[in-house]
């Protein structure tokens, strides 16, 4: 047995929108978040992800010195992010490290992000 296929109907028009806030929620924007240890006097870094829609607070977070509790560190470490640390965020996340370092030295931003 088989079903024929939906008729649209007025009814459909009244539905909430979904899909694009689904959308809007599945985009996640990757921040390069440099650091300094004091404890152990050196500088560290960290990855971090969270939903785009959250980026402006995401980024005051960031001015005050804090990671807010909604993203997620996918890798932290100390010194600069060898070749294999930004090599599997470009794999996992698409997130060209030395190409958003080489923006951000040209227009002087603290945190490099990309979607």
């Amino acid at each position: 047995m088989y079903a024929e296929p939906a008729q649209y109907t007025m009814k459909d028009e009244n539905l909430p929108h979904y899909k694009s806030k689904y959308d809007a929620w599945k985009k996640i924007k990757v921040y390069f978040i440099p650091a300094f240890d004091k404890e152990r006097g050196e500088k560290m870094y960290f990855y971090a992800i969270a939903s785009a829609t959250l980026h402006d607070q995401m980024m005051d977070s960031l001015r005050h010195g804090d990671i807010p509790h909604f993203a997620v560190i996918v890798e932290k470490g100390y010194g600069d992010p060898t070749p294999e640390v930004k090599a599997k965020i470009k794999d996992y996340y698409g997130f060209d490290h030395d190409y958003y370092a080489g923006l951000n030295a040209n227009d002087n931003n603290e945190d490099a992000t990309a979607e």
